[in-house]
């Protein structure tokens, strides 16, 4: 069975907070040094996707051995 994820490429991100601000979930905390997604408090909501200028985040369809596409 595959489920989707959030799925964040850090050496895009910026480390900006724009997504952060966006969600209304609290499933992103911009730690000093990195940006951490927290999968059970995401509901795939697409927000943070959309505001990311550098496109670092992503919804994708994930096995169970966690390999995504």
């Amino acid at each position: 069975m595959s489920v989707k994820e959030l799925i964040l490429d850090q050496e895009a991100c910026a480390e900006c907070g724009l997504c952060v601000a966006v969600c209304g979930y609290d499933a992103l905390v911009l730690r000093p040094t990195v940006l951490e997604v927290i999968q059970s408090e995401c509901v795939l909501c697409d927000a943070c996707v959309i505001a990311c200028p550098t496109e670092a985040l992503a919804i994708e369809l994930c096995t169970p051995s966690y390999e995504c596409v």
